[in-house]
C-alpha cells in the first residue's frame, strides 16, 4: 500500500469520526436545557439522565429505532 493511499484511508477515518463527534455534540442540549420528560413515540418517562443529554426517546424506543435503522 502506498503512502498516499494510508494518508488518504488516514483522512476518511479522521474525517468519519469527527463527523461522529459533531453528531453526538449536536443531540446534547445547551447548559441547563433538558431534553424533553416525555419520549416522542410512545409517551412514557425519560429518565434525568437521558434527559440531561438531549435524548427524546425512551431506550425502548430507541432501541428499536436503532434495529429499524441497522444502527
Amino acid at each position: 500500500m502506498s503512502e498516499r493511499m494510508i494518508e488518504r484511508d488516514e483522512a476518511t477515518q479522521n474525517w468519519m469520526k469527527d463527523s461522529q463527534v459533531n453528531s453526538i455534540r449536536n443531540r446534547v442540549p445547551p447548559k441547563g436545557q433538558l431534553g424533553p420528560e416525555d419520549c416522542q413515540e410512545c409517551g412514557n418517562d425519560i429518565p434525568m439522565v437521558r434527559r440531561e443529554h438531549g435524548y427524546e426517546l425512551c431506550v425502548e424506543c430507541a432501541g428499536r429505532r436503532e434495529v429499524r435503522h441497522g444502527r
